[in-house]
């Protein structure tokens, strides 16, 4: 039976333990950059792991891991907090950038601990990860188009001809994409007298697209254009998702 003071003992050396334990790791900080100038996709993440790779012939060992949102631009901060390392051992820094499922960005090279500042690469696009095609729009500068306007669409050609209507005139132009970045010419529109709230919709409408620098999609599918210090100005739904909800 356990008397109180062996109980005592047990606890005071447990929590011993627990501290020594917590003693022992150490907090490992660095960076984290993308050479593409790009908009990531709203709910994108940074994860960073620290593996031991000793053994050739075996998977990687985790032995500390951090996760978190992305705000902003790169350089991304991190910090883990890593147990003692052996000098026997081999260590390597992994990091990848994620939204959902999907990867966008991971490392190539090896990285040591020594070596905590991380360039990761793009990982190439599924076909389907590009602003073409026909979209509406969802929602201007944060607020949703109320239901009493008709909403503007837009379709983006592989030529860079875009075409599409305000809500009320019609409009055709160019567009410049390179990569995730993205710049609209001036537009060339109809001059139609617009009834009720349409006008300033429409108008909304061209004014943002001309502040227009990014792109990117959301884990729903969503294209959203973005200016240049990555502010979301318009979230657009393809017309093909649009039609299945129907």
């Amino acid at each position: 039976m356990m008397t109180r003071r062996s109980a005592f003992s047990f606890l005071a050396g447990s929590a011993v333990a627990l501290t020594a334990r917590a003693d022992a790791l150490k907090p490992l900080s660095g960076t984290v950059i993308y050479r593409e100038r790009m908009a990531l996709p709203v709910g994108a993440v940074l994860v960073v792991r620290l593996e031991d790779v000793s053994l050739a012939d075996a998977p990687a060992k985790i032995l500390a891991e951090s996760t978190q949102s992305i705000q902003g631009a790169p350089p991304l901060s991190y910090i883990l907090h890593v147990p003692v390392l052996e000098s026997s051992r081999q260590y390597n820094l992994h990091a990848e950038i994620r939204v959902g499922e999907q990867l966008f960005f991971t490392t190539e090279d090896a990285h040591s601990p020594s070596e905590p500042d991380i360039v990761v690469t793009r990982v190439a696009a599924p076909a389907h990860d590009l602003p073409y095609g026909s979209w509406t729009v969802q929602s201007l500068n944060g607020e949703a188009l109320p239901d009493t306007v008709r909403a503007p669409t837009l379709t983006l050609a592989r030529d860079g001809h875009v075409f599409g209507s305000g809500g009320c005139n019609r409009l055709m132009g160019q567009a410049v994409l390179a990569g995730n970045r993205l710049k609209f010419q001036p537009f060339a529109m109809t001059r139609m007298a617009c009834i009720g709230s349409e006008m300033k919709t429409e108008n909304a409408f061209v004014k943002a697209l001309d502040a227009v620098r990014f792109w990117s999609l959301d884990q729903k599918g969503s294209l959203i254009f973005q200016s240049e210090n990555m502010k979301p100005l318009i979230v657009l739904h393809s017309e093909n998702i649009l039609e299945k909800q129907k």
